[in-house]
């Protein structure tokens, strides 16, 4: 998804409803699973990483794997050696297959078999008054689609509030179908997505959904083997899987789809009001091979519905559905979210790329990056910070070597990529009326150019999806003694905005600096460092990132408006049913202080811990910080590939100032506040965090007496809530994060308490991703970012 494709290149009977795995088959799964996984085309990276757990029943011999026999959470070991053994797909196979569907592609066959709603393995066909035509991208006419009927979405609506998974584990099955998914239907699945959504690049997305599910596929069977010993349960209700076709055959849907499925969790895809033909068509052929598997059909539904109906079911279903997996843009998810509390949302922002020369291949490097998929790439750029000596009509000349192109299957047979479909209907490009962007006099690419950094209404930048839109910042002065005020500006507003991606470009001998200091100040997850001078180093672009090479990337909105838009931010690749999955009380009670024997606990954090009245949160609490110990043993961790990256859990940002703020009301206790604050006082990102206590809340002040708090660089405010209200507008700005630590005392009845998955929780609170050279086998990058204090590390 997150790379220039230019640089990707490189018989057992079941019976028909197949019976719930019990631990003494899981061995069988097991090694049913790495047989069909062995399957894929191309050979495999053996022993990638030397110093990686075994995954499995063989001990290893570092000190805490009595602790974390099996770990599926970002960063830790055992999610680290899920990167071995990866399999290399045959990239010109699946071009020709792609090829060879599109020449031979019927474009009747997608009026005279029309989209509609699969309910239980059949087709709901509705009267022609519910017949309409579907479009693609480019708003061109591709085919017909059926919206359920009020009684159809009655139907759907029931079956969605009552239907219960009979199935904890079809693994087997599952990856089967999913072998022909990206074997035998790779052709297909490109040839769709090519017609559907205009996608250019269709290949490199398989050849990245080959090799990265290899990953996924390791992190569930560790979240299912976490669930068979009894630690935690994966919520198995529907799932709402809302997707964008451009990431279909990875991020969005299949990743998504495939991956609660073989965990036995039923999904239901929700049709689009727009490029829904290649979802449809994949839901479809989905629902035939689960027939031939012999699993329930009523485990996958696909809603061909109105908008509005739409938002009726999944409005209907809070209580009795799980999570809704979606990606669209920031201004969409909070609305899907303030509907749907459970909303995993992944969301865009305005990707970045810094110069500080104006060569030729940084220009090449800005314009493929906004060009990327005709702007279809959630990394493509948007922001450009440029010499302070360019000008608008340099700009312009720069978009002189945009390519037009006529169609996206000339780009697929031709290996383009980066192609624009000129002034397609698809969506609306700046209006000229508002004479802010300048259009390129023969090219459809809209700029402007100004010494500022942009400043949106609402704080919030058009997205412009589909449409080359790039403001320029020309504010780089000529002598790096004058970069200062720059990075302070644009670290903030980096912080602000929050970009999926980050590149930055320089001088060799000047461009590691700018990127340590940038990378420190804003903690991004995606960093990618390039050089105007070195040809082994070439420019940085934005769209980067192989996360089948542990180049990790996620879509994080600003931190302190999170939860506007998202229960947890979205990592990848990371085990997509553990964002559903919560700990057995019962095992978080019986762990106990003696399980962080052989970790790096700092002292201090026994003794909080030792205060922790609630045994089950003292539990999550001990789970934590054995999480983090081994996360961050070895942080960064070094990826692989073609590039050199870095990768693990970070500080927050060490911007001058930047904080996080933690309120506590009064009504808040001494075990409310401990698993958030833990992760501060327990790590080197301490002295980054600012506690608030209400002055009305004797009981916790009195508490936080007992363990000398400034001593360990950890301030306290103890403030009214007016007098904090007045602060926080007076200081917002330097507030990385705002956390008001919910109170127990508010949690309706006495129900248990529910404890998330540590990776996903950490990920709420502390940033995680990558930085990478261009360059491979780049030592002296490994040394000069391996050194950096933004890694988090056990406090001593």
């Amino acid at each position: 998804m997150m790379r220039n494709a230019s640089m990707a290149r490189r018989a057992m009977v079941i019976p028909r409803y197949p019976p719930l795995l019990t631990p003494r088959s899981f061995k069988a799964a097991q090694a049913l699973s790495t047989m069909a996984s062995n399957n894929f085309i191309g050979n495999r990276r053996l022993g990638a990483i030397k110093s990686a757990h075994v995954y499995g029943d063989s001990a290893t011999t570092t000190a805490t794997s009595h602790i974390l026999k099996r770990q599926f959470n970002f960063a830790s070991s055992q999610y680290a050696s899920c990167f071995d053994e990866i399999p290399t797909p045959n990239v010109d196979k699946l071009r020709k297959d792609a090829v060879a569907y599109l020449d031979s592609f019927d474009r009747k066959s997608w009026y005279d078999d029309p989209v509609c709603s699969i309910l239980n393995g059949e087709k709901l066909v509705a009267p022609p008054s519910n017949l309409w035509i579907t479009k693609n991208s480019l708003s061109q006419a591709n085919g017909n689609q059926y919206y359920a009927t009020p009684d159809q979405i009655q139907s759907l609506l029931k079956h969605i509030q009552t239907y219960h998974s009979p199935y904890i584990d079809i693994r087997p099955q599952v990856r089967r179908i999913e072998q022909k998914f990206l074997n035998e239907y790779a052709g297909l699945l490109i040839g769709n997505q090519c017609l559907d959504f205009a996608k250019q690049d269709g290949v490199t997305e398989i050849e990245e959904s080959i090799m990265a599910n290899s990953v996924e596929r390791k992190l569930n069977d560790a979240l299912f083997q976490d669930e068979q010993d009894g630690k935690v349960v994966i919520t198995r209700k529907p799932v709402f899987v809302s997707c964008v076709s451009n990431f279909t055959n990875f991020l969005d849907l299949f990743r998504k789809t495939i991956r609660n499925l073989e965990l036995g969790i039923p999904c239901v895809v929700l049709g689009r009001s727009h490029t829904i033909q290649h979802s449809y068509r994949w839901s479809e052929l989905l629902v035939d091979l689960m027939k031939e598997e012999g699993i329930e059909p009523g485990m996958v539904t696909y809603l061909s519905c109105q908008l509005e109906d739409i938002k009726y079911i999944t409005a209907n279903c809070t209580e009795c559905a799980g999570m809704l997996y979606t990606t669209c843009s920031r201004e969409l998810a909070k609305s899907i979210k303030s509907n749907y509390p459970n909303t995993i949302s992944s969301t865009g922002g305005p990707n970045t790329l810094i110069t500080t020369e104006w060569t030729k291949p940084v220009q090449d490097a800005i314009r493929t990056s906004a060009s990327i998929e005709c702007a279809g790439q959630c990394t493509a750029l948007r922001h450009a910070v440029v010499p302070e000596t360019v000008q608008l009509e340099d700009v312009e000349a720069m978009f002189n070597d945009m390519a037009h192109v006529t169609s996206p299957v000339d780009a697929l047979t031709k290996s383009s990529f980066d192609g624009v479909f000129e002034s397609h209907g698809g969506t609306s490009p700046p209006s000229p009326s508002n004479g802010v962007y300048t259009r390129h006099n023969t090219k459809d690419a809209y700029f402007k150019v100004g010494h500022a950094l942009p400043s949106p209404e609402n704080d919030e930048m058009e997205e412009y999806w589909r449409k080359v839109v790039v403001d320029v910042t020309n504010s780089v002065p000529a002598s790096m003694a004058n970069k200062q005020k720059l990075i302070k500006n644009l670290s903030k507003w980096l912080i602000r905005h929050q970009p999926i991606s980050l590149a930055i470009n320089g001088k060799r001998s000047q461009v590691l600096d700018l990127g340590r200091n940038l990378f420190e100040n804003t903690s991004l997850v995606v960093t990618t460092i390039g050089s105007t001078d070195k040809e082994d180093a070439p420019p940085a672009m934005t769209c980067q990132a192989r996360p089948q090479d542990a180049e990790c990337f996620g879509e994080f909105p600003p931190r302190k408006e999170m939860s506007l838009y998202t229960k947890y931010p979205v990592i990848i690749p990371s085990s997509t049913p553990s964002y559903d999955t919560c700990y057995q009380n019962k095992y978080l009670k019986s762990l106990t202080l003696e399980d962080l024997d052989g970790t790096s606990c700092p002292a201090c954090a026994k003794d909080w811990l030792t205060e922790i009245s609630d045994a089950a949160t003292r539990g999550y609490c001990v789970e934590l910080i054995r999480y983090l110990s081994d996360a961050t043993k070895e942080n960064p961790k070094r990826g692989f590939g073609d590039r050199t990256s870095l990768w693990g859990i970070q500080r927050t940002p060490m911007l001058e100032g930047c904080r996080t703020l933690l309120r506590c009301g009064s009504g808040v206790s001494f075990d409310d506040l401990s698993s958030v604050f833990l992760l501060f006082y327990s790590t080197n990102a301490r002295s980054q965090v600012e506690l608030s206590v209400d002055e009305s809340n004797k009981e916790l002040l009195d508490s936080l007496m007992k363990h000398d708090l400034d001593s360990h660089v950890f301030k306290v405010i103890v403030e009214g809530k007016d007098t904090f209200e007045h602060r926080l507008k007076e200081e917002e700005d330097d507030l990385y994060n705002i956390v008001r630590v919910p109170s127990s005392d508010n949690e309706e009845g006495h129900e248990e308490k529910h404890f998330p998955m540590p990776g996903q929780f950490v990920s709420l609170y502390l940033p995680m991703g990558h930085i990478k050279s261009t360059m491979k086998n780049d030592e002296e990058f490994v040394k000069f970012f391996g050194q950096s204090e933004a890694w988090l590390k056990m406090a001593s």
